[in-house]
């Protein structure tokens, strides 16, 4: 018995800064509603086959709150994003300070509106190499999150850190 074969394509979020300010782009691979099926269920693709599956449509994207402050040498990005709930989100990423140091932050979204990015408290003070990154952001609830990442230390070693939303 001959399967057809399907192609699986991530769901990609991509970020662009330009004096100061970012956008956020959410692009979601076509998928087919027998896709999901196919795919593992916590898969990139099983994502991607379900939102096309339903018929969902996505708004406009917007600058994240508060990253014009932060982001003072022009290059940010959003390397993280999780949902708890429809409306309640948490994302997380970088950006560089006035200095070119690479420093993290978080913002959250309430109802829908998404409220101001911050630095990741504490994070300053680890990355003494002037390099630091997000690379997962988790939420079991609204407003029970987690993040983690790099950092460099004063030898420009990467460090792991994580870091809890209370």
């Amino acid at each position: 018995m001959t399967t057809a074969a399907h192609q699986y394509r991530p769901v990609r979020l991509l970020a662009a800064a330009s004096g100061g300010l970012i956008l956020v782009l959410a692009l979601a691979a076509a998928a087919s509603p027998s896709s999901a099926r196919g795919a593992a269920a916590g898969t990139p693709a099983a994502a991607g086959a379900r939102a096309a599956a339903s018929g969902g449509t996505w708004g406009t994207a917007e600058q994240v709150p508060g990253t014009a402050v932060l982001n003072k040498f022009g290059h940010a990005e959003i390397t993280s994003v999780s949902c708890a709930k429809a409306g309640g989100c948490s994302a997380g990423g970088s950006y560089a300070d006035a200095h070119g140091q690479t420093q993290v932050f978080v913002a959250g979204e309430v109802n829908g509106v998404w409220g101001k990015a911050q630095q990741v408290p504490g994070t300053a003070a680890l990355n003494r190499g002037g390099f630091a990154e997000i690379t997962s952001v988790s939420c079991a609830r609204a407003g029970d999150c987690s993040a983690g990442g790099s950092y460099a230390d004063a030898s420009r070693q990467l460090q792991a850190f994580v870091v809890n939303e209370t």
